[in-house]
């Protein structure tokens, strides 16, 4: 026994040598390759901005075959018990699998009603669109879109496969994504390292191993803001930080023996993915992970105790207290993990059943800090539960044929296949030609033929006079706002219809459709006449390329003729469809949604049936989408009294359960009183009788099988349809199929957060100080998505929070949440940051001058360029150099708050608190800073006003309308004039919110600089720039006690804090020069898109992403961004009525309203003084700088904030109060310049006081 004790005690410590020379020399391996990799990569700046310019495309895999996988994942959870889960994976043979799971605080839990199989044929090859759950990217490794509007199971009941538990619940999320990791490229070096280790090393063919993950992808932290909406119309808003994974590649079955991944989300912020996975021909032992700390950056777990052998026997059980201890850039994490006491979902893959999924939600603890998570077994299904049928038989793929065609093809029958192709024949013409192509006995589509684009494109080859005309209006539609109205729009569309439908048609095409409804006759008689088509009466449509589609319907734009009988009668009809194209309101509908005003248009010629009853079909409810019911309107004769709403119909609800099972659950009687049938002229109106207008014009029967119908067409086209239907001695005849665009229709709740920096944590406090002074309004979507993607707040010491936020933030209960979140500082770290402070103090000077040499360089004359792509290239090359200016100005910031915090900590460093005798005193330090930008802006405008007043003009200039000022000075005072033009050299690219492009600065909108003047040269002449005290009087006259060191210290402080100041606005201005250059690009770059049709206002470009511009330009033409950019544009307006808290924990949100009446009594507001001095004056309340104008001489001006776009009015003012500022905010340091007294951080003042207290 003691020898095979002693060999087994040898073999163990000869392993263990083993592996670590593995593990080692894998170590080894692995690094050097990396390295190679990392030497071919780019700079930080240029990788900085290739990651918001040109994002990593995610475009979508191609699937070798039915052992490949694309796949998508979001998981989300928030603190109360709310949690998103959604899986899609893409495998051959058109095979989607599709899991979404909907935990509520209340313990409901929603699933797919075909829970739990996974498995649908995907019919239409639409990526990422399944089972009503839709996914679209919005912006690559960003922003998705996760929309579901069908049918929920809800598994909180004991019979959760009742009928009775599924309802209708609608889904509408945006997944907002961090910095991603690669995978396996980003896979910890360590734990890649370990799985290696672990393997057999059998020759030298080891390496490969590395490669052996022939599956790639992506992890993202992120958020996921959205609204879930029940079947009664109430609607509940969930702000979750989650997960998102990507994955594509080999995916075999039978190689995988068994994957655990575990998520979490903790309230301190921390998130964490753990997981550990075995297969059979890759790694047997395989773990990997990474964590978003609290501070929101990302790292790479390289260590982890978690192992496969817990959950061999287990499964997905989680015993209590199960413990994970894991290690990211040298931190150790502790997660603590429990069930939430309901049972696992599970769900199966495959078809038949090959891969099961169990997902069970959790309650961690990570490090302490309580929170929610998921945990994920995957395993190979051999028992249980074999499959369920999915009906493949009554699917048949959507295939549209893009095919190349001769030009000289002017007619294409419907059973054509080229007659597929949308863009030869129109959205319509395609739709029939498809649907005559289904081989079915439940319906008929009545014979005809459509005439191509290419006839219409022959028509004006052969007239000089059209293609004019149509040039007009392209010409005149581009430049409406400009050169020319809607009125000029009107009457060159009114003249080109006029001469279009009284064109004769050419003659080839005229033949060409001769002999095609000679075709459709000539069937007609060899088969005895179409069975219930009304002899030689033909329905002739407008068939426009886009009409009809998932992304525009362009219903009631264009032409149609029913009842036709002749062959002229065609002929003439045609041409009345062609010209119908050209109308205003089919122009206008173009125009409006960035489609080319040059458009193409088949037209259909249809046999037409004449119909017993007719009408629309909606297989799901048209508002809310519910699938449950199907909507059929019906009236007797044909169906165009129900289309064009000239009767109200009979209205028949089917209700559909979630396994397609129909029966007639309501039936309303419309106030029908007349038809349209045909006659021997065409159509005429005859009136119902007394008896038809008392009855259902169909019977349920019908009713039923036209649902029946309208369930194979919605798994025909993968989406729900609008369907047109006729009824002749029991025969059903279809006339359209269109999609229901309005299905997935964004909802203003997602229009509103779409473009959210993310969802804070719990106890992360956001502040709106200095930065709600700088953008005080709602920031376009433009902005947002360049500008503003460098910008970074933070809130630290209290000194901070005065200079900053005017006010203390840091209160002990904040201290204490930061410490638990973030840790306390060591020494090493904390001589570290002192280092750093000396550094960019040492440096600020040579960062100013960087700054200055760029600022000098940077032009951008986007008046060169006559096309928008080559502009907006040129534009994304740009911000390096604003970049670039956003760092020095972020340095010169930070300087001037650290000098700021010194001279402050040296005031105060014998009180535990800051005082008002304390901030008094700090204003006087702050003053006589000398040539800062904020404050020659007034000086500049008291001179033009003086110069005024010395022409002797000023009673005469007073009365002079803003837009003539400039002019009028040049003819009545030159001196004035060449100073003002001066001023706007200067300073004329400065203004409020001055930050964002979509706001217009002084010299483009310069009613604010003069309406400023002319009230100044009627006021008593002044000298308003400030006596500036010198270090030595500054200091004596300060109030707070303090030793003779102090006082020499603050000696050496104070000049450096006021040169700091002057750098810190010296910068700003640079970069703030920068961005208007780009103002205007963008402005010139929007005048380019409306004349290449691609939006119809140039304004609208601001309304426009960065990304959604390339799209557009790079795609032609998209009416959905364009009609999202118009939604946008008005809830702008709407939001700039939103006011949110200046502080806030976790997720900000409005402030509902505010209740005066805390107020009445009192007789002050407070807030922090940060120029002394004291004044009783007349209160001017003002919340939109667009009211300044009744600013008087010697108010208090009274506002939420001010910046830089309030400069003109100081020289008037007595004294100002803000709800918002700090000691560094553009009030305080104007308002100390001119001595004027300035109470910031005053809230809820605007509300308290109104103009003239």
């Amino acid at each position: 026994m003691r020898l095979h004790h002693k060999v087994d005690v040898f073999t163990d410590l000869i392993l263990d040598i083993q592996f670590s020379l593995k593990l080692w020399w894998a170590l080894w391996c692995i690094s050097k390759e990396k390295k190679t990799k990392s030497k071919f990569t780019d700079g930080e700046i240029t990788s900085n901005l290739k990651e918001i310019f040109k994002p990593c495309p995610d475009n979508p895999r191609i699937i070798m075959d039915e052992n490949s996988c694309d796949s998508v994942l979001f998981y989300g959870a928030d603190q109360q018990g709310n949690s998103l889960f959604v899986k899609m994976n893409h495998r051959g043979y058109r095979i989607t699998e599709s899991a979404l799971q909907v935990t509520l605080s209340d313990g409901r839990v929603y699933v797919l009603p075909d829970y739990p199989h996974t498995v649908v044929m995907d019919g239409t090859g639409q990526k990422w669109s399944a089972s009503g759950l839709k996914i679209e990217l919005l912006e690559p490794r960003r922003r998705w879109r996760i929309t579901y509007n069908g049918l929920l199971r809800n598994q909180c009941f004991d019979d959760a496969l009742s009928d009775d538990n599924v309802e209708h619940i609608r889904l509408n999320f945006i997944f907002i994504g961090n910095s991603s990791f690669e995978w396996p490229g980003d896979w910890s070096t360590r734990l890649h390292a370990a799985a290696l280790a672990h393997e057999p090393w059998k020759g030298p063919d080891w390496m490969h191993k590395i490669k052996l993950l022939d599956y790639t992808g992506f992890d993202q932290w992120g958020s996921a803001i959205g609204q879930v909406t029940f079947k009664d119309s109430t609607a509940s808003a969930l702000y979750l930080r989650g997960f998102c994974q990507r994955r594509w590649g080999k995916h075999e079955f039978d190689q995988f023996h068994r994957t655990v991944t575990f998520l979490g989300v903790a309230a301190s912020g921390a998130m964490y993915c753990l997981g550990v996975s075995r297969s059979k021909n890759s790694f047997s032992h395989m773990r990997f992970g990474h964590v978003n700390n609290t501070n929101e950056t990302q790292s790479k777990v390289d260590w982890t105790d978690l192992t496969m052998e817990d959950f061999e026997k287990q499964g997905d059980y989680v015993p209590a207290n199960y413990r994970i201890k894991f290690r990211a850039n040298a931190v150790e994490y502790d997660a603590v993990i429990n069930h939430t006491g309901s049972e696992a979902i599970n769900y199966y893959n495959g078809q038949p059943w090959r891969w099961a999924v169990s997902i069970r939600n959790l309650h961690i603890k990570l490090n302490g800090s309580k929170g929610a998570g998921l945990m994920i077994v995957c395993y190979p299904h051999r028992t249980g539960p074999n499959e369920m049928k999915v009906p493949t038989a009554r699917i048949q793929h959507l295939k549209r044929p893009e095919t190349l065609m001769h030009r000289d093809n002017f007619v294409l029958h419907f059973a054509d296949k080229q007659c597929q192709n949308e863009s030869v024949v129109g959205g319509k013409g395609c739709s029939l030609a498809i649907l005559t192509s289904i081989k079915t006995d439940d319906f008929v589509i009545p014979r005809g033929f459509c005439v191509t684009n290419f006839a219409l494109e022959r028509q004006l080859e052969h007239d000089k006079q059209l293609r004019d005309m149509i040039t007009d209006i392209v010409d005149v539609g581009c430049t409406i706002g400009r050169n020319k109205k809607e009125e000029d729009l009107k009457n060159c569309c009114e003249k080109t219809v006029s001469v279009v439908q009284n064109t004769p048609v050419e003659e080839h095409v005229k033949q060409a459709i001769l002999d095609a409804l000679k075709k459709l006759e000539s069937y007609d008689e060899m088969n005895g006449g179409e069975t219930n088509t009304a002899n030689n009466r033909y329905a002739v449509r407008s068939s426009a390329i886009g009409e009809d589609s998932e992304e525009t319907s362009a219903a009631g734009q264009n032409s149609t003729y029913l009842g036709v009988h002749t062959a002229d009668g065609v002929i003439e009809s045609v041409a009345k469809c062609w010209a119908s194209l050209y109308s205003y309101q089919s122009v206008e509908y173009r125009r409006q949604n960035g489609l080319p005003l040059k458009a193409c248009m088949g037209v259909c010629v249809q046999k037409m049936v004449n119909a017993e009853a007719a009408g629309v079909m909606f297989t799901r409810h048209p508002t809310t989408g519910d699938p449950s019911s199907i909507i059929i309107t019906a009236n007797y004769g044909l169906g165009e009294t129900v289309v064009s709403g000239t009767v109200e119909p009979d209205t028949l609800t089917i209700r559909r359960k979630w396994d397609n099972t129909l029966a007639v659950s309501a039936t309303v009687l419309g106030s029908k009183e007349h038809k349209i049938s045909l006659s021997d002229d065409g159509v005429m109106m005859n009136n119902l009788s007394e008896g038809e207008t008392r009855k259902i014009s169909i019977s349920d029967a019908i009713a039923l099988r036209v649902a029946e119908i309208g369930l194979h067409l919605e798994s025909f086209f993968g989406s729900a349809r609008d369907v047109e239907w006729a009824v002749v001695d029991e025969q059903i005849y279809l006339l359209q199929a269109r999609p229901i665009t309005t299905i997935n229709a964004w909802t203003d709740f997602e229009l509103t957060h779409e473009l959210d920096s993310g969802v804070p944590a719990d106890v992360d406090l956001m502040t709106f100080a200095n930065v709600g002074e700088v953008l005080p309004r709602p920031v376009c979507p433009l902005s947002i998505t360049t500008i503003l993607r460098v910008l970074n707040m933070s809130v630290g010491l209290k000194s901070f929070d005065i200079a900053v936020c005017g006010q203390v933030v840091t209160t002990p209960e904040v201290h204490m949440t930061a410490v638990r979140k973030l840790g306390v500082a060591g020494i090493k770290q904390v001589v570290h940051e002192i280092i750093n402070m000396f550094k960019w103090a040492w440096i600020n000077e040579r960062i100013v001058k960087e700054a200055t040499k760029v600022y000098h360089k940077y032009e951008l004359n986007a008046n060169e360029f006559q096309t928008a792509h080559e502009l907006y290239n040129v534009i994304n090359k740009k911000y390096a150099e604003i970049f670039l200016l956003g760092m020095y100005h972020t340095h010169t910031s930070r300087v001037s708050v650290c000098y700021q915090m010194l001279a402050m900590s040296l005031l105060t460093a014998k009180s535990n608190d800051i005082t008002p005798e304390h901030i008094a005193d700090i204003a006087v330090l702050l003053s006589s800073c000398t040539n800062v930008i904020g404050t020659e802006v007034p000086i500049a405008l008291s001179k033009i006003a003086v110069c005024i007043r010395r022409c002797g003009k000023a009673k005469d200039f007073v009365k002079v309308e803003p837009a003539n000022a400039t002019d009028w000075l040049k003819s009545n005072c030159p001196a004035a004039a060449e100073e003002l033009l001066a001023f706007y050299d200067m300073h004329g690219h400065r203004c409020v919110q001055e930050m964002d492009f979509i706001s217009e600065p002084w010299i483009l909108e310069p009613d604010t600089i003069i309406s400023t003047i002319q009230s100044l040269v009627t006021s008593i002449e002044e000298n308003y720039v400030c006596k500036t005290l010198s270090v030595q009087e500054t200091i004596a006259s300060l109030k707070t006690p303090m030793p003779s060191v102090t006082k020499w210290f603050l000696q050496k402080v104070i000049p450096l804090s006021r040169k700091a100041v002057t750098r810190r606005e010296m910068t700003k201005n640079f970069a703030v020069f920068a961005i208007h250059k780009m103002r205007m690009a963008y402005r010139r770059l929007g005048i380019l898109m409306v004349k290449e049709n691609y939006i119809p206002d140039e304004n609208l470009i601001f309304f426009l992403t960065n990304y959604e511009i390339a799209r557009l330009l790079n795609s032609h033409h998209n009416p959905l961004i364009v009609r999202k950019a118009l939604r946008r544009r008005k809830i702008y307006h709407q939001a700039s009525k939103v006011e949110y808290p200046e502080f806030c924990t976790g997720m900000p949100m409005p402030i509902q309203t505010f209740d005066i009446a805390l107020y009445k009594n009192s007789t002050k507001v407070e807030g922090t003084a940060v120029c002394g001095g004291s004044i009783m004056a007349r209160a001017c309340v003002i919340t939109d700088l667009s009211e300044a104008k009744s600013i008087q001489h010697g108010d208090i001006l009274i506002t939420h904030c001010t910046d830089i776009g309030w400069s003109p009015y100081f020289p008037l003012l007595g004294g100002i109060v803000t709800e918002l500022g700090g000691l560094i905010s553009h009030g305080a340091v104007v308002a100390r310049e001119y001595g004027l007294p300035c109470i910031v951080g005053a809230k809820h003042a605007t509300q308290v006081f109104q103009t003239g207290n």
